[in-house]
C-alpha cells in the first residue's frame, strides 16, 4: 500500500488545506490529484473509486478533503468570495502536489465543485505534463470551465447524467468536441449520478462509471 503522509498547504488564508498524499514506492512518475463538491466529499463513490483505480495504476495522489458546505464562515461569503476561497486551496494544492516528485504524468479528477478547481488549476498551470482530466458532474454554464477546456491540451472524459441540473447537450458537445475528448451520459441520473428510487440500477451505473474511467486512464 502506498505511504499516506499529511504535507504543509497553507490555502486560503493561510488555513491548512485538508487532504491525503499518497505516495507509491517505488517513486511514481504519475500524479493525480482529486476535488471534491461542496457536499460530495472525496470519501464518497464517485470520487473513492477513481482514487483507488489511480492508485492501482502506481500514481502518487493528493486528495483533497475540503468541506466547505460545514464551514458557517465559508457559507456567509458571496459567490465571488467563496470561489476567492476555493481557488487559493486548489492552487496550494497543486503546487505542493506537483513539488513531491518528477512528474511526467498529471491526472485531474473533480466533482461538481471540483470541477471549478480544475479550471483553476487549468488556468495557472497550462503546461501540466501528460495532461489527463476527468470531469464528474461538470458545471458546464461556467464560461470559465468551458475555456479551460478549450484552451489547455488534455486528454477528457466528462460524465454526466440527463437529470442533472449543469446537463447542457449543447455545451458538453462543445467541450468533449473542443478536447477530442470522450463522454459517458447517464440516462436518468442526478447530480449524484444516481437514479433516484432505483438502488439496483444506480449501483450498475456506477459500476459503468467506474469501467470508464479504467479505460479512460489505461489509454
Amino acid at each position: 500500500m502506498p505511504a499516506q503522509e499529511t504535507l504543509a498547504i497553507p490555502g486560503y488564508r493561510d488555513e491548512w488545506v485538508p487532504h491525503t498524499f499518497f505516495r507509491q514506492s517505488p517513486a511514481s512518475d504519475h500524479l493525480a490529484l482529486i476535488f471534491p463538491g461542496m457536499g460530495y466529499t472525496a470519501y464518497m463513490p464517485l470520487l473513492y473509486y477513481p482514487l483507488q483505480i489511480l492508485l492501482a495504476r502506481g500514481a502518487d495522489v493528493l486528495r483533497v478533503e475540503t468541506v466547505y458546505y460545514r464551514r458557517p464562515d465559508y457559507l456567509a461569503l458571496g459567490d465571488e468570495d467563496q470561489l476567492r476561497w476555493v481557488k487559493a486551496d486548489t492552487l496550494a494544492a497543486c503546487r505542493a502536489g506537483l513539488a513531491q516528485g518528477q512528474y511526467r504524468r498529471v491526472t485531474l479528477v473533480g466533482k461538481s465543485l471540483g470541477t471549478l478547481s480544475m479550471r483553476d488549476a487549468l488556468a495557472a498551470h497550462p503546461d501540466l505534463p501528460g495532461l489527463s482530466c476527468v470531469w464528474l458532474t461538470p458545471i458546464l454554464s461556467n464560461p470559465a470551465l468551458r475555456k479551460a477546456c478549450q484552451h489547455v491540451p488534455q486528454r477528457a472524459l466528462f460524465v454526466i447524467g440527463t437529470a442533472d441540473h449543469y446537463y447542457r447537450p449543447a455545451e458538453l458537445d462543445e467541450v468533449v468536441q473542443a478536447t477530442g475528448g470522450e463522454s459517458l451520459v447517464i440516462d436518468g441520473a442526478d447530480h449524484s449520478l444516481e437514479l433516484r428510487g432505483d438502488l439496483d440500477g444506480s449501483l450498475r451505473e456506477l459500476q459503468k462509471i467506474m469501467a470508464t474511467i479504467d479505460k479512460f486512464l489505461a489509454g
